[in-house]
């Protein structure tokens, strides 16, 4: 049975509330015999009583899964035992009782279904009364069954509490655990752009290195084949170091170079391979969080990426201007000759980088302007808290 199964099960379905129910009727059933042999009770009456107090146990021992059926038990059991309250000096009105309590503290029954076994028991304790007038016992029925209603009632209402508040635990669980698979996806998006823009970069790079250096070998000129396998050599050793400074930055993201060092570092490998390129750094620069350097070098490592592999020997001008709110990024290559006028290299990379600038809180576009293509990304700045100076 689940937790919210529980909470809503009459006390009777379990097995201590089903024991001592049980063992109420054996002695109510008890109790009827003994007055109907010593004399006291009409054989009709300790009848009436009697069957309803099998009734009781019948519905204690029903399947939990014939509700229906039981609120039907629990209805006889009501009319019976209201019938014979006066005349069994109340204990035969105890399963009637029960059966109205059940029927009022579990939440899962309508309210309602409350109410009209409450009139029932009082129409039938009021028939009794006209076969044994008997005031007292009346009017201690009355209070017990008054008093029955309000326990019952007050059990009802904690389940219901005790039920909502599981269940708003069973949605903030499920919540949660959504937030966790979400921050799951988001770090393995993350690592996904980093995995790419290391290898697109130094494998891109190679593959142009190595296609030049079979063409060279194919006609004969071997020393600047070496010195392009040299130049390979040295692009694959920079991946392999950029492999390393990726691999560090998830160990420890709060370690990040100053990314104009950084893009400096991707130019001068850039013109190793035979490329163009220059960089311009304008305003005031400052610290910036390890993930906004991060992101900008990326930037600038997927733009000379691109403008090697779709515009060959065209130079390329990267921008980065410092704002006092924000870091402004620009890069522009010119169209080669017979280039597309598409978003040049526009697949997993540039969207990597528009995904990687939207969660750090920028942007970033890319796309052809006149005769060059051209990416620009901002990223906001920490901004600086005003120190200030006491009188």
């Amino acid at each position: 049975m689940s937790l919210l199964s529980a909470a809503g099960a009459d006390d009777d379905r379990r097995p201590l509330g089903r024991a001592f129910a049980s063992v109420g009727a054996v002695l109510v059933g008890a109790f009827v015999l003994r007055e109907l042999l010593e004399g006291r009770l009409e054989p009709w009456i300790a009848g009436i009583a009697l069957a309803g107090t099998a009734l009781w146990l019948g519905s204690i021992l029903l399947p939990t899964r014939f509700d229906r059926a039981r609120i039907v038990l629990y209805f006889a059991v009501i009319v019976l035992g209201s019938f014979v309250a006066c005349a069994t000096q109340v204990v035969g009105f105890i399963p009637a009782l029960v059966a109205v309590a059940s029927l009022i503290r579990r939440p899962q029954r309508p309210l309602g279904v409350s109410l009209v076994a409450g009139g029932v028991a009082l129409a039938a304790l009021g028939a009794g009364a006209l076969v044994a007038p008997q005031p007292v016992q009346l009017l201690s029925s009355i209070a017990a069954l008054v008093i029955a209603g309000l326990l019952s009632y007050s059990r009802r209402q904690y389940r219901q509490s005790e039920r909502q508040e599981k269940l708003l635990l069973a949605e903030r669980l499920a919540v949660e655990r959504e937030r966790a698979e979400n921050a799951a996806l988001a770090e393995r998006s993350r690592i996904a752009r980093d995995i790419h823009d290391v290898l697109a970069h130094s494998l891109g790079g190679l593959v142009l290195q190595l296609d030049a250096v079979e063409a060279l070998l194919e006609s004969g000129r071997g020393d600047e084949a070496a010195r392009r396998v040299s130049a390979a050599r040295g692009l694959a050793a920079d991946g392999l170091e950029e492999a390393r400074r990726a691999v560090d930055a998830l160990r420890d993201p709060e370690a990040a170079a100053d990314p104009a060092v950084a893009i400096e570092q991707l130019i001068a490998t850039h013109r190793a391979l035979g490329a163009r390129a220059e960089l311009q750094v304008s305003g005031e620069p400052g610290p910036l969080e390890a993930a906004a350097a991060g992101a900008l070098r990326r930037a600038a490592q997927e733009v000379l990426s691109n403008a090697r592999r779709y515009a060959p020997g065209v130079p390329t001008e990267l921008v980065l201007d410092w704002t006092p709110t924000a870091v402004a990024f620009r890069a522009t290559t010119a169209l080669a000759a017979g280039a597309p006028r598409t978003s040049a290299g526009g697949g997993r990379g540039l969207t990597g980088l528009q995904e990687r600038m939207t969660a750090l809180g920028g942007t970033a576009t890319a796309g052809v302007r006149g005769r060059s293509f051209v990416v620009e990304a901002r990223i906001p700045r920490p901004q600086q808290k005003k120190e200030t100076v006491p009188a």
